[in-house]
């Protein structure tokens, strides 16, 4: 708790930083135009959208519990902080490119051609209205991105055709519409198996929305059955025996650090590493086979070195988003062992999703809204026909 309060404490600092940069170069915009409009606007408006974005943070539970505020304070914060991430980056861009020309002397001619397109900076709102407006419809274009990995064990299968989804944050960017589009999908692509890595739910997952994304992602069809591990955003809602309640009868199976066996290989599903009792890895394998697959759901792509020593074949994850926003995308590796794709560790291998949904706000620049399709081959198993 105490690092996360450090977190937005210094998160806070440097939006007010970043709002005075851009009040003074939006001025600058206005004034280098003649416009009617007071320079004394980009102070207000910049300013008042930093207020609405830490209320949405501090305050979310009170706003998010009103069905009337709720929604322009989502879109009007995401709409904000686009617009503040893009236009600092692209005014930062903007203003180096020309102080290195002065710098090194640039022809006039290229000088000339540089100062047309920016264009005084107009090209920064123009270029960050645009960014944000394909943040938006990029959260909700839904895409499937294909794996196929090969297990170098025996089995009686020869290969599993899984799907894999994480990180919906049903309340936020997906709403009963797109589950519905979800699992539309999803039976489009036949799978045999299917998971769902975390985060399912949100804070701002209300006990309607939860049921029925639970009820509709269960009513499909597979041969080998539905399996759901929690997140941490299923801990952040504290009852957890509640909110695994949303998932009886509706053909989820859900896995607390339990192992178990299909077929002829082992799928183990963990408690998320903020949940209270989570068990070490090899005591969860006690009693394994470890000549047969091993397959590990855990939300959090932290426990990757642990399943590889304790002889895991596919670890699968979420919970990055990948970033969800450029540049965050090339950071949040930091704080995890990766942030997307396929990770290769001698026979081991993982796959990180960047999530279908997104969290807290409803936009995504850096990475795509994905569910994981990955076809499974295990080694073939003597005197098994082909």
């Amino acid at each position: 708790m105490r690092r996360f309060i450090i977190f937005l404490a210094v998160s806070t600092l440097l939006l007010i930083l970043i709002n005075i940069y851009l009040s003074k170069r939006y001025a600058r915009l206005i004034r280098n135009y003649n416009s009617r409009i007071s320079e004394r606007a980009a102070v207000y408006i910049l300013f008042s959208g930093l207020s609405l974005f830490l209320s949405s943070i501090f305050f979310q539970n009170r706003i998010y519990r009103s069905g009337l505020f709720a929604l322009p304070v989502r879109y009007i914060s995401a709409f904000y902080i686009c617009m503040v991430i893009y236009s600092f980056l692209l005014f930062l861009a903007g203003d180096s490119l020309a102080y290195l020309g002065g710098l090194l002397n640039t022809p006039r001619k290229i000088s000339f051609i540089f100062s047309r397109i920016y264009a005084k900076g107009l090209l920064v709102p123009v270029a960050a209205a645009l960014i944000t407006l394909y943040a938006f419809y990029n959260a909700v274009n839904f895409k499937v991105t294909n794996y196929e990995i090969s297990i170098n064990k025996s089995s009686s299968i020869r290969s599993v055709e899984a799907v894999m989804i994480s990180d919906l944050h049903v309340g936020t960017s997906v709403g009963k519409k797109e589950i519905i589009k979800i699992k539309s999908m999803i039976e489009e692509l036949s799978p045999q198996i299917i998971f769902i890595c975390g985060d399912l739910f949100d804070h701002e997952s209300n006990e309607e929305i939860m049921k029925f994304s639970a009820k509709t992602l269960g009513s499909i069809k597979s041969e080998y059955g539905t399996y759901f591990v929690t997140g941490n955003h299923e801990c952040y809602l504290g009852n957890m025996s509640k909110t695994i309640s949303y998932f009886e009868g509706t053909g989820i199976r859900v896995l607390q650090d339990e192992m178990i066996k299909i077929n002829d290989f082992y799928l183990i599903g963990r408690k998320d590493i903020w949940q209270e009792g989570r068990a070490d890895l090899e005591k969860i394998l006690d009693g394994a086979d470890k000549e047969q697959p091993l397959i590990v759901l855990d939300h959090q792509p932290n426990a990757i070195d642990e399943a590889a020593d304790n002889g895991v074949d596919l670890l699968l994850s979420g919970h990055t988003h990948n970033g969800q926003l450029v540049p965050f995308n090339y950071i949040v590796g930091l704080a995890n062992h990766t942030h997307y794709g396929i990770v290769e560790q001698g026979t081991f291998r993982a796959i990180v999703s960047s999530g279908i949904g997104t969290w807290k706000f409803p936009i995504r620049t850096g990475s795509s809204a994905e569910i994981i399709r990955v076809k499974i081959n295990f080694k073939e198993k003597q005197g098994i026909p082909k």
